[in-house]
C-alpha cells in the first residue's frame, strides 16, 4: 500500500469515445496521475486504442477489468487498487449504452431495464464498490458523466431527439448523484454533461451527429479541467455543463 503525491484516478467505459479522451487528457493533464482504465474487455480487439494510449504513459495508464453494475467484478478491483495506493482519488463513472433511438411509445419495453442497469445502477454499484477508498482520499470526487438528455426541464429543447430509453436512465442517475452528494458531506459529487459530442455510442442518427462540431478529444480536455477545479462548495450536487454553467435537473 502506497500514500504518495500521486493522485489516482479510476475512469469506466475507456475503449471509445469520451471515455478514451479523458485517459489520454488526465495523464497528459496531470504529470502526478495514475490512470486506471477501466474496460469490459481488456485484452479484446476493442481495446487497441487504449493500450496505445497505455504505451504512451507507461506506469501512469493501467488497463484493468471493469464492468458495469458487475459488483463482484468492481469489488475485486478496488481491493487491487487498494492494494497498490490504499486509496482512490477521483472516480469518473463513464460508462454507459444508448442501444435504441426512438420514440417512448415505439421503443421495446425490454431495453428501459437494460439500460438503467448499466446506466444508473452500474454507477450505485461503483460508488459503493469505492467508498472506502474515495473516503481514505484527501480531496475525494465521485464523478457520474450524464447528458442533458437527463434533465426534465430541458425535455423541451430534446424533444426532437428520441432518447428513450437512454434519457431517463440519465435522469435517474443525475437523482442518484444528487443524493450522493447530500449523504456523503466529506465528497466532492455531482453529474457532468459533455454536451454534444462526435462519438459512435448512438444516442443521434447519423445526420444529427454530422452536426456535432465536439471532437471527444476537446470535450475530454474541457471535462478534465472542470474536474480538476471542482469543489463541493461550488459544484457539489449541481448539474454541471461542459461549459462551466448549471443545467436544470
Amino acid at each position: 500500500m502506497s500514500q504518495s503525491a500521486e493522485n489516482i484516478y479510476l475512469i469506466t467505459g475507456t475503449t471509445r469515445g469520451i471515455g478514451l479522451a479523458l485517459v489520454d487528457q488526465f495523464a497528459s493533464k496531470d504529470p502526478s496521475a495514475v490512470v486506471y482504465a477501466g474496460a469490459r474487455n481488456p485484452y479484446g480487439p476493442g481495446s487497441t486504442k487504449l493500450k496505445h494510449i497505455a504505451n504512451k504513459y507507461p506506469g501512469r495508464v493501467i488497463i484493468v477489468k471493469c464492468v458495469s453494475g458487475d459488483k463482484e467484478i468492481n469489488e475485486a478491483l478496488a481491493k487491487e487498487i487498494f492494494a497498490r495506493h490504499g486509496r482512490v482519488d477521483t472516480v469518473i463513472s463513464n460508462a454507459a449504452i444508448s442501444n435504441y433511438i426512438g420514440k417512448i411509445h415505439e421503443a421495446p419495453v425490454n431495453e428501459f431495464p437494460e439500460h438503467f442497469a448499466v446506466n444508473t445502477v452500474g454507477a450505485i454499484v461503483l460508488f459503493q464498490s469505492f467508498y472506502a477508498l474515495l473516503k481514505a482520499s484527501p480531496y475525494p470526487r465521485f464523478i457520474p458523466i450524464s447528458s442533458g438528455g437527463g434533465s426534465i426541464g430541458l425535455v423541451p429543447s430534446f424533444t426532437p431527439l428520441d432518447m428513450a430509453p437512454y434519457g431517463p436512465s440519465k435522469a435517474a442517475l443525475n437523482w442518484v448523484a444528487r443524493k450522493i452528494h447530500f449523504e456523503n458531506e466529506w465528497l466532492v459529487c455531482f453529474p457532468l454533461c459533455p454536451g454534444g459530442v462526435n462519438t459512435d455510442m448512438g444516442i443521434l442518427d447519423a445526420e444529427q451527429v454530422e452536426k456535432l462540431t465536439r471532437t471527444p478529444t476537446e470535450a475530454a480536455s474541457l471535462l478534465v479541467d472542470i474536474i480538476r477545479a471542482s469543489t463541493r462548495e461550488k459544484d457539489g450536487g449541481t448539474f454541471v455543463s461542459i461549459e462551466g454553467g448549471k443545467h436544470p435537473w
